[in-house]
């Protein structure tokens, strides 16, 4: 049950994550429903809700100015500057970044160094075929008229999506965008694979805290928790040396087929 709550919470917070990202960057002028008052009211909402966490752990903290000193960022993220600083929507971006850290596993996706070469891979070619067909494409091509929409382009284009909405008029436009085509389904696939095999190692990993801190409890019979704790023990062990295996010696990686193939045979069982 708890596994599962926790399940909630992620999906929770990075669907706020998204929610106040679009406020932050969606333009009031084109979207009424999106008042000043309105966004207003949602900051207040947010650094209430980071105020009571704030003071939450600094009472619980033994040392109060070691957790002052080691949560400035999230002072930092509670001052209501924006009508009072230029630079409203840099605050907001702040207090963004501070719901991430909110979710462990949003948290370990922006750390996590493997997916960081992936993202930068394709921030860089999207980047590479945004300007490109921007430079090639406006003033000759209508539906083209800002940056964002070389953007659009070379996003729909790279996911396969391609809503037809906008489409390059020039010869060098229509090769960066061929190139995208052909490069698109790789890196999107290759993303995407990296992105589910975190996720379900996160998930796994807290899975089995809980039910270690079960096993730990004793509310699980003594014969099977005794399995159970042994099991649980080599698969958490099987997951880090996973999560580092390019640091691995020959001698380690072949422990660690030997403990994959005695999980699959215990599972078997």
């Amino acid at each position: 049950m708890l596994f599962i709550g926790r399940m909630f919470y992620e999906v929770f917070i990075i669907l706020t994550v998204l929610t106040y990202a679009i406020i932050i960057f969606a333009d009031p002028a084109d979207h009424p429903f999106l008042t000043p008052q309105l966004i207003w009211r949602i900051d207040i909402t947010l650094i209430s809700v980071f105020a009571v966490e704030y003071i939450w752990g600094l009472q619980r903290a033994a040392r109060k100015w070691e957790y002052v000193k080691k949560n400035w960022f999230d002072l930092l993220a509670m001052i209501p500057l924006e009508s009072f600083f230029p630079l409203a929507r840099f605050i907001r971006v702040v207090r963004l970044i501070r719901i991430f850290k909110e979710s462990p596993l949003l948290w370990s996706l922006i750390t996590s160094r493997e997916l960081g070469v992936i993202f930068l891979f394709v921030f860089v070619v999207l980047m590479w075929a945004s300007s490109g067909v921007y430079m090639l494409e406006y003033g000759v091509n209508d539906s083209i008229q800002t940056f964002g929409d070389a953007v659009w382009l070379a996003i729909v284009t790279t996911t396969t999506v391609g809503y037809g909405d906008i489409s390059p008029k020039t010869e060098g436009g229509r090769m960066i965008v061929a190139f995208l085509m052909v490069t698109g389904i790789g890196m999107i696939s290759t993303l995407t694979a990296n992105l589910a095999n975190h996720s379900i190692t996160f998930f796994d990993s807290i899975k089995m805290k809980y039910k270690l801190q079960a096993l730990e409890d004793g509310s699980l019979e003594e014969e099977e928790a005794a399995e159970d704790r042994l099991h649980l023990r080599i698969k958490e062990d099987v997951i880090h040396q996973i999560q580092h295996i390019e640091s691995l010696s020959d001698a380690e990686y072949r422990t660690l087929l030997r403990m994959m193939a005695l999980l699959r045979d215990t599972s078997k069982d």
